[in-house]
């Protein structure tokens, strides 16, 4: 009894003196382990770095807003609408056809067209169900009846953007007499155009590539639906292209009550890009057939311009609007090829530029395109999804 009682004295003593020197009255702690293991005092200013380095990765966190994950199609596209070259038919400038042929698309004034001639024409080919002119369209733009069964049976292939085409070289819209003058008036443009580009050789074709009867030129009315507040770039599948020399898109609204919409361009790097309107100025865009003639100096737009959206018409309760576009093209039997090579100034200058945006340059003789049927190179265009490859590259040098 008295050997427990001094045992008992004895533990009390020495826990007593742990107490007293710093230690702990407590049992101690288990063996360590990796749940439970404390870090000594060298440790623990690494613990207390990690530790605020924590705090302030959380903070971090909750403040920054979620990533917004872009789609590739609104990634090539810029949405802020931008003005373009200005040229003019009645007095044109040697440095804005320059500036034109540089981006592949401009503003034209001075070409006569009267302003409410393009709400008269949309008034009457908004009448005509797309639906039923499925091989009407495919007939105007020069494919046969062959093609128009391979269309049928393709269920992706009457996915363009429930469009209407005329040929209006053909009398396709004697029945439509305000659609037929305007695409007259288009025509007698686009022809002056074509042919200003051919005054500037060191910029367009350096010959009239329709001069004392050298080729027959075929103009095309394209009429598509754009959609109320869809304000982005064309989807894939909604964008049909055809090959042309140029392009005259109307822009304006013939209304004036509401402010014209800009348009969505696809330029020649495959981005999408919204030019503005200018009061009463046609969107002239360069197509594929001028960029071969003028052997790479004319850069294109991939496609057509459209519209970025369309207004509501109140009056009506429209959703929906037409754009309208006239193409300058050839009939699909011409053999495309460079009009003139490049000569050595000119291939020297240009070769450091045009290697770097197309990756390829004039062979020995200054070519940069091989010639190729029109035919087989207009129904691959046509029935491409979206142009974000160069519909060219298999045709360059």
């Amino acid at each position: 009894m008295a050997s427990s009682s001094s045992t008992a004295a004895a533990a009390t003593a020495t826990a007593m003196s742990r107490t007293a020197s710093g230690g702990s009255a407590l049992p101690g702690p288990p063996p360590p382990t990796p749940s439970n293991h404390h870090a000594g005092p060298s440790s623990a200013a690494a613990g207390g770095t990690d530790a605020a380095l924590s705090a302030f990765l959380h903070r971090l966190l909750l403040s920054s807003p979620a990533p917004q994950l872009r789609s590739p199609l609104a990634a090539r596209s810029r949405a802020s609408p931008s003005l373009p070259p200005l040229v003019s038919l009645e007095a044109p400038d040697h440095s804005a056809v320059r500036d034109a042929a540089d981006v592949g698309y401009f503003h034209l004034v001075g070409h006569g067209l009267p302003s409410e001639l393009p709400s008269s024409a949309l008034a009457q080919l908004s009448q005509i169900d797309a639906s039923s002119r499925r091989e009407s369209n495919l007939r105007a733009l020069g494919f046969s009846e062959e093609e128009e069964e391979e269309e049928e049976q393709d269920p992706d292939g009457g996915a363009d953007d429930h469009a209407v085409v005329f040929d209006a070289c053909e009398g396709d819209m004697d029945a439509l007499p305000a659609a037929a003058e305007y695409a007259r008036r288009m025509r007698d443009v686009g022809m002056r155009v074509v042919a200003l580009l051919s005054g500037y050789p060191d910029a367009g074709f350096r010959e009239e590539p329709f001069a004392e009867g050298r080729r027959k030129a075929r103009c095309l009315v394209w009429a598509s639906k754009v959609s109320t507040g869809d304000t982005a770039p064309p989807a894939a599948g909604k964008a049909k292209a055809y090959p042309y020399v140029v392009g005259l898109h109307c822009q304006w609204e013939a209304s004036g009550k509401e402010a014209a919409p800009a348009s969505w361009v696809m330029n020649d790097g495959g981005e999408w890009v919204a030019v503005g309107a200018r009061d009463g100025a046609l969107l002239v865009t360069i197509g594929d057939i001028a960029q071969v003639w003028s052997n790479g100096k004319l850069k294109k737009v991939r496609g057509m311009a459209r519209p970025t959206s369309a207004p509501m018409d109140t009056q009506h309760g429209e959703t929906d609007r037409l754009s309208l576009t006239v193409l300058i093209t050839l009939s699909l039997d011409n053999i495309i090829s460079p009009l003139v090579p490049l000569s050595n100034a000119a291939r020297e200058g240009e070769d450091d530029r045009d290697d770097e945006a197309n990756g390829a340059g004039a062979d020995g003789d200054g070519w940069r395109f091989h010639s190729f049927l029109l035919e087989d190179y207009a129904w691959w265009v046509y029935h491409q999804r979206l142009q974000f490859k160069d519909p060219l590259v298999r045709y360059r040098i």
